[in-house]
């Protein structure tokens, strides 16, 4: 079980500062089309340096939902970024939602491997 939750769970190593790596992630957000629609600050609710970015395209989003038998997908949604100060640095955590597309047949999973592309491009910008 370990194994499998290391899979779906995309760790980054960010380069840049706590407060550097969430800039990026905002900016590359817009850059690709999509939106910020939240950004929480829980480090005074959990003890620990962590802020998690919530992105999302209504253009993906409204072809995902548009269908009933979809909209259990909406579980999953927004795509979350947590930006995490570790002892050896910042760290981003983000659902592995290539691997998790790969689980879902049809056009679904088409639309979440296009997803899964900007994920990767995000966090490939603070790597």
């Amino acid at each position: 079980m370990e194994d499998l939750m290391s899979q779906m769970v995309k760790v980054v190593k960010s380069k840049y500062t706590f407060k550097e790596t969430i800039e990026r992630i905002k900016e590359k957000t817009k850059e690709l089309g999509w939106n910020v629609i939240g950004e929480h600050d829980l480090a005074g609710k959990v003890g620990v340096k962590l802020t998690i970015i919530e992105v999302c395209n209504k253009d993906f989003a409204k072809k995902v939902l548009e269908k009933p038998e979809n909209r259990w997908i909406s579980a999953f949604m927004p795509c979350h970024f947590s930006v995490v100060e570790n002892p050896d640095g910042v760290y981003v955590y983000c659902m592995n939602m290539g691997l998790f597309a790969k689980m879902i047949p049809g056009e679904l999973g088409e639309i979440l491997s296009e997803v899964s592309k900007v994920d990767e491009e995000i966090v490939g910008s603070i790597a």
